[in-house]
């Protein structure tokens, strides 16, 4: 028995090894040599190491090359080799996957695949290796243990929305995803790799029609280079879209063959094909993702062999009787990315009613125990269809169903979760259960109050905001942000505790921590928030000055908002000290120089607070009347949005009629505007 107190070969495993290097006439011999180092090497992580440490990996590949060269066709070592290197691919370390990359391994193999495709066997056998550079590692990734997310897709960042907002921001929409460095692997990009090789895209379509295990080991490395637009629009140049949804359409005609024929066991056909048809779905899903000209395409696409749009497709998946989890999770998450892009509004039947009730039923009711990374990946979709659709909130809370779902999620995970489950998994899930419910409670006030109300959560939320698990410490902070959109929350909920917790988050050396604790603060430093004169007490003035000049775009928006929220209704010293921390010449300046729309819309709304009825006098003394009409009218005479036109009319309107009540109290600064979201000012 292999000792497994150090990683480094015993000495039966040397002999081994070394018998890989010797020129052996007999050609059995080292095949079953290799086979044996492969049977070694399967499911074993200490054999991997130490077999790595002692150069095994360079020796694979140089019998790869070797046996490649030979014109004698025999495929069977080259089978042999090429899986003995894809269990190392398969591997955490990303020393030894880093390795066979700087090795050529990919390259080689498109080259062999390339050159012998006749091979069923031998290309079956390279597709499943290349497939093997592609997979999530289990030290890396959270969804290790089954393959239900695309971690190659370029995150973006998660910002509480609503329909309201004017603008999305940037970092979502309007600029495009960078590529970002695949699994962790510093020096080395399996996809960039790919994309460098002539033809690999042509080659991989070629190998799609040669067999199931090779469409399956091909689709699955679509999805996984669908990282950004550009990686997208390149596998549309080649016509994926086609050769996959035919591949859909064919594999579900083939389910539905089998599925006549009344056996008392699964048809291991019919087992692939729903396995063809997640992929495929799965790809569709990766390849229309946050891409509104592709989202498109797919929508428009019709099938030449059932005369369906692809939507009718997919939607009939969802309607089937009998609906696996997997198809059932791709097909919904498919029509949540075309109505993220905008393609399908949130009321179409297929988003409202299918997607929906399917996303919610698999979160409640099927088996959690047996497919946990699923459920997690559920709720992380539903985050996303929701977060800015809020009129379907109120169809997913029409039940308590997934309300008390995720309440037990938060308080008791251990009653539906195995026990033996990992505790970043019960993290994972609590994170996006809380995430949801901040979705939830961001607008509908009666949802708020259901949320808000119910007993221990919000203790929970502050004993998980000072977890030492920075996704938990954000979840807080955004059930709080949803919260704080709520006059009667902010009146009720918001006490010195959930203060304390903010004003250290905003100290925070994480800056995902601080801009979403910025949104938070942004609401509860109104007038009628029993948190103003706590936060107040607490330097939040001093910071959020500092934060103006932050390199963060966003931070500076949430800043300038937060203060012009602080000016509502405020005294005249809390006025004053705003004006003085900004400073006169600092204000004229940005009036003058700011080309920001977000930030001159949310400076001029700030003027406008600081000028009330009876703080005007006191105030326009500091800044020079004059001065002040003459900027902002040289402002007006520029060209900007309505909505800075707006701000600007009202503002030296109000100036100028000291006497007008009305003009005073601004017909644009609502509560319900300040309350609904901190990130962006609203058009009414």
């Amino acid at each position: 028995m292999p000792s497994y107190d150090d990683d480094l070969p015993t000495s039966e495993e040397e002999i081994l090894l070394k018998q890989l290097t010797e020129n052996c006439e007999e050609q059995q011999q080292r095949i079953r040599t290799i086979i044996e180092v492969k049977n070694l090497v399967i499911g074993s992580k200490r054999c991997k190491t130490a077999f790595y440490r002692v150069g095994t990996v360079d020796r694979l590949f140089n019998l790869l090359q070797e046996f490649s060269s030979l014109n004698n066709q025999i495929n069977e070592p080259l089978i042999e080799i090429i899986d003995c290197i894809s269990s190392f691919a398969k591997s955490n370390n990303k020393n030894i996957v880093n390795r066979l990359i700087e090795l050529g391994c990919i390259q080689q193999l498109f080259s062999l695949i390339s050159s012998r495709n006749d091979s069923i066997q031998l290309c079956e056998s390279s597709l499943r290796c290349l497939r093997s550079f592609f997979l999530p590692k289990s030290s890396m990734i959270t969804f290790s243990k089954v393959d239900y997310t695309n971690p190659f897709l370029t995150p973006i960042p998660f910002v509480l929305l609503c329909d309201q907002d004017a603008h999305k921001p940037p970092s979502l929409i309007t600029q495009t995803p960078k590529l970002v460095q695949l699994i962790s692997f510093e020096q080395y990009s399996p996809i960039e790799i790919l994309f460098e090789i002539p033809q690999s895209l042509d080659i991989l379509l070629h190998l799609l029609t040669i067999s199931k295990s090779a469409q399956l080991s091909i689709v699955e490395i679509l999805c996984c280079l669908c990282v950004n637009n550009e990686r997208q629009q390149q596998l549309i140049e080649k016509n994926f879209i086609t050769a996959i949804s035919h591949l859909l359409v064919q594999n579900i005609y083939d389910k539905q063959q089998y599925s006549q024929h009344q056996n008392s066991k699964i048809c291991s056909m019919n087992l692939t094909n729903e396995y063809l048809i997640g992929v495929c779905l799965k790809f569709l899903c990766s390849l229309c993702y946050e891409n509104s000209s592709i989202a498109q395409q797919l929508h428009n696409t019709t099938s030449t062999e059932t005369n369906q749009t692809l939507c009718e497709i997919i939607s009939n998946l969802l309607t089937k009787n009998y609906r696996p989890i997997v198809i059932s999770y791709y097909a919904s998450k498919f029509f949540v990315n075309l109505c993220k892009t905008k393609v399908l509004s949130a009321d179409h039947p297929s988003v409202a009613l299918e997607s929906l009730s399917t996303l919610i039923h698999l979160c409640t009711k099927s088996n959690l125990n047996k497919c946990v990374y699923l459920h997690i990946e559920c709720l992380d979709t539903l985050i996303y269809l929701l977060n800015g659709n809020n009129t379907l909130h109120k169809n997913a809370t029409y039940t308590e169903q997934l309300l008390n779902k995720l309440f037990t999620y938060i308080f008791t995970p251990s009653k539906i979760l195995d026990e033996q489950i990992d505790e970043l998994i019960l993290v994972q899930v609590r994170s996006s259960a809380l995430t949801l419910l901040a979705v939830l409670s961001s607008y509908d006030e009666d949802i708020k109050k259901r949320i808000a109300d119910k007993d221990n959560l919000i203790a929970t939320a502050i004993d998980s905001y000072r977890s030492s698990h920075v996704s938990l410490q954000l979840a807080a902070l955004r059930l709080f942000h949803g919260l704080s959109r709520s006059v009667h929350q902010l009146r009720t909920t918001f006490n010195d505790t959930i203060c304390d917790i903010l004003l250290d988050a905003i100290k925070s050396s994480n800056l995902e921590i601080v801009k979403i604790s910025s949104c938070v603060i942004s609401n509860i430093v109104l007038e009628f928030s029993t948190c103003r004169t706590r936060l107040l007490n607490g330097g939040i003035l001093d910071i959020l000055l500092a934060f103006l000049t932050h390199t963060d775009h966003d931070l500076c928006i949430n800043s300038i908002w937060a203060l012009r929220n602080l000016s509502y209704l405020s005294t005249l010293k809390i006025k004053q000290d705003i004006i003085n921390g900004l400073t006169i010449d600092r204000i004229y300046s940005l009036l003058e120089q700011c080309t920001d729309e977000q930030f001159l819309i949310c400076l001029l709304s700030l003027l406008r607070n600081f000028f009330d009825e009876k703080d005007t006098n006191i105030l326009l003394t500091m800044f020079n009347e004059e001065k002040l009409l003459n900027t902002l009218q040289l402002l007006r005479e520029k060209t900007h949005p309505e909505e800075i036109q707006r701000e600007l009319n009202t503002l030296i309107d109000h100036l100028n009629s000291s006497n007008d009540s009305l003009q005073q109290r601004l017909s644009t600064d609502s509560v319900n505007s300040s309350c609904r979201t901190s990130l962006f000012p609203e058009c009414n």
